[in-house]
């Protein structure tokens, strides 16, 4: 059911009779609605459940509408001020596509930001859903965001446009 509302909270699909505000939120009868459809024997208390998960912090309930607080293909207004990031973040990555990304930079790639981890180990996490032993690329979020890049945060998240690769390095745990 987590993965259904992912879908459906971060890349509204057309299929599926959700009505999102300009800042990703969709009342929370609708969305129960759609969830039943698929399924049937779903209950508010399960999907508040999911969403109000405090160790994930995948999605966000006010207001008696619900939203995905980072992951979004379609343009989200999230009212969000900049923050200063801490001096590193992470991210991780195929094993495979991790010197074309240091030559070339992070991208959203279809997304509305580049998500960045707190810690190698998230990042790990992260990157296993698509490699089962990842690289992980290190952001020196400090210095990036000294030259202007903007960073938001949004759940255990941190967000950023695009990183360049003069501010991308390997991340080695020997040396971690």
């Amino acid at each position: 059911m987590s993965r259904f509302l992912s879908y459906l909270l971060r890349h509204r699909p057309g299929d599926y009779p959700l009505a999102f505000d300009e800042r990703g939120f969709v009342p929370l009868e609708d969305l129960l609605q759609t969830v039943r459809d698929r399924f049937p024997g779903a209950v508010q208390a399960d999907v508040l459940g999911i969403v109000e998960d405090p160790h994930k912090m995948r999605f966000e309930f006010r207001d008696g509408k619900v939203r995905a607080t980072y992951g979004h293909s379609f343009p989200v207004n999230f009212d969000q001020k900049k923050v200063a990031p801490p001096l590193c973040l992470y991210q991780g990555v195929a094993r495979d596509l991790a010197e074309n990304l240091l030559k070339h930079g992070l991208r959203p790639c279809g997304r509305q930001y580049v998500h960045l981890s707190l810690s190698a180990e998230d990042a790990i996490d992260v990157g296993k859903r698509g490699d089962p032993a990842p690289a992980v690329l290190m952001v020196d979020a400090e210095a990036a965001h000294a030259s202007g890049i903007a960073f938001y945060q949004s759940g255990p998240l941190y967000l950023a446009g695009e990183i360049p690769p003069r501010f991308l390095s390997m991340w080695d745990p020997e040396n971690a």
